[in-house]
């Protein structure tokens, strides 16, 4: 094998060993956000079976390793401002300018699939006229 060959070859190696790191980080990150959104336990051993990466590779990695000690259980979350809590006339309120919005929505639909239909049609129309003009 020429020095080329082997410098070629090594440097494909190390790309695809990349690849492979970065997609196991990849789905170790996945498997967190996962498990929190099932309300289950973030350790290093629910997110390497989660992620099928090994706990080496998660301890290995410092940021996964933060991030999951971040997340373990007995870890309290800093608690949200009372500014930035939702207050329940707060929440009613954004329910309505929402339902409102949806209706609006709802209303411009109808209204674009009845021009839709006009349309189609004035086209099939156009196309009867055309085809039988061309007879």
């Amino acid at each position: 094998m020429t020095r080329p060959d082997r410098d070629d070859r090594v440097a494909r190696l190390r790309a695809a060993a990349q690849r492979k790191s970065e997609d196991a980080a990849a789905r170790a990150h996945r498997a967190i956000i996962t498990l929190e959104n099932r309300g289950q336990t973030v350790n290093f051993n629910t997110v390497a079976v989660e992620a099928s990466v090994s706990k080496d590779f998660l301890y290995s990695n410092t940021q996964l390793r933060s991030l999951i000690i971040e997340k373990r259980p007995g870890r309290r979350a800093p608690a949200t401002p009372a500014a930035q809590r939702t207050s329940e006339a707060s929440a009613l309120v954004k329910l309505a300018v929402a339902t409102e919005a949806l209706r609006r929505i709802r209303l411009e639909v109808g209204r674009l699939r009845q021009e839709n239909a006009a349309l189609r049609g004035e086209l099939l129309a156009t196309r009867r006229n055309t085809l039988s003009g061309a007879r």
